[in-house]
């Protein structure tokens, strides 16, 4: 599939996600059918200066798009903001909530999705339909239907290919960070991305990935999940607490995608998921570090507030941390390769369509949301018509 046969859903999804951003400032970004809804955000004073301080060094940053409501209760756009709260509108769309899938079940002949067997509130319920769409995520998807394993399908739903929780990939995600003896608020709203090197450089011909500053480290809920930086941090800094840490910090995250891998997969023992994920591409992941910190050595010489020549601590994500999760039904046109067919649909059940990150059979080292959203909306226009 081409990107022109998901442009003019990336362009719905940023529409209904009220994307703030602007185009034609990414020369890595194709091209646009139209420009984003809302005008970009501005960046925070200290970061405006970081941002001209690394044009200065002949690279294009640009101002990194966000679904943003503006809102006080609720400022960002995500998926209950965007999506549920409309859909709960309809009179046919009913929100079970404490609830918890616990296996699919099939027709006799074992082509067919029947019945959604959960657990909701700590009764046991069996919901029937005649199309059932699964949106767990990659690693619960996965597990899902390998649990679902039945006499049809003895190595879980959908699996015939043994792909199902296979090739699974999280993005290779280091946090890196400035000191700076200057104090910022510690929440302001992150604003800067670097893509001139995701294609590499002249040193290093092969993609390295994504650079974006992380926000105020205060509010980047990734960004505590990576403790051992903070500690790191803290020698450096030995009489500061940890608001104070954050608020004399300068977070970015440094992304490479990793590579599809059959041995890194989600799978059950004794019901119970286990992931067996070991790191690839891993060489262009430090280069992109090493290149990045030079860039901040550099124009930290320009920048008021920074120490020359100070280190950057770094850290890697750990394992628990798999928000950019993809990979484990992949789509494909073999069905002896491949989980799902190019609507999403399973190969081995005419009813069952999987629309989270598990369809990708590729990683990015930019987030995967945007074309999770983008192919969630495809895939419902092919499913209004199946329903005509």
């Amino acid at each position: 599939m081409k990107y022109d046969e998901f442009e003019p859903y990336y362009t719905e999804a940023e529409n209904l996600y009220k994307v703030h951003g602007e185009t034609n400032s990414d020369s890595t970004e194709p091209t646009h059918s139209a420009d984003y809804p809302y005008p970009a955000v501005s960046h925070e004073t200290e970061m405006q200066k970081i941002y001209e301080a690394i044009a200065n060094q002949g690279l294009h940053p640009s101002t990194i798009p966000l679904g943003l409501t503006r809102q006080e209760d609720d400022p960002t756009s995500d998926s209950e903001e965007s999506c549920l709260v409309p859909a709960l509108k309809y009179a046919n769309v009913t929100l079970k909530t404490q609830a918890k899938v616990l296996s699919l079940h099939t027709n006799p002949s074992g082509r067919s999705v029947k019945g959604v067997e959960a657990e909701v509130g700590g009764q046991s319920y069996l919901f029937l339909g005649d199309i059932v769409v699964l949106a767990c995520g990659a690693i619960n998807s996965a597990a899902l239907l390998l649990r679902s394993a039945n006499d049809s399908h003895p190595k879980g739903l959908a699996n015939s290919s043994d792909q199902v929780g296979r090739n699974l990939m999280k993005s290779l995600l280091s946090s890196v960070v400035q000191l700076s003896t200057k104090p910022n608020n510690g929440s302001f709203q992150k604003s800067i991305y670097v893509n001139d090197f995701y294609w590499g450089d002249a040193d290093f011909p092969y993609p390295m990935g994504h650079i974006q500053n992380s926000g105020g480290l205060l509010t980047d809920i990734i960004f505590a999940e990576s403790p051992p930086v903070f500690s790191i941090v803290a020698k450096l800094m030995p009489n500061f607490g940890l608001k104070q840490l954050a608020t004399h910090s300068i977070g970015w995250w440094a992304q490479t995608e990793d590579l599809p891998d059959s041995n890194n997969r989600v799978r059950l023992e004794n019901n119970k998921i286990h992931i067996d994920y070991n790191p690839n591409n891993t060489e262009a992941h430090d280069r992109l570090i090493y290149r990045w910190t030079d860039v901040l050595k550099n124009i930290e010489k320009s920048l008021d507030g920074f120490r020359t020549g100070f280190l950057h601590p770094r850290a890697e994500s750990p394992l628990q941390v798999v928000a950019n999760q993809c990979g484990t039904c992949r789509f494909g046109d073999d069905p002896l390769t491949s989980v799902l067919d190019r609507d999403c649909c399973a190969h081995d059940l005419d009813n069952l369509y999987v629309v989270d990150g598990s369809f990708f059979p590729s990683n990015a080292a930019v987030s995967p949301a945007l074309t999770i959203i983008a192919n969630a909306l495809r895939v419902g226009d092919r499913l209004i018509e199946r329903l005509k």
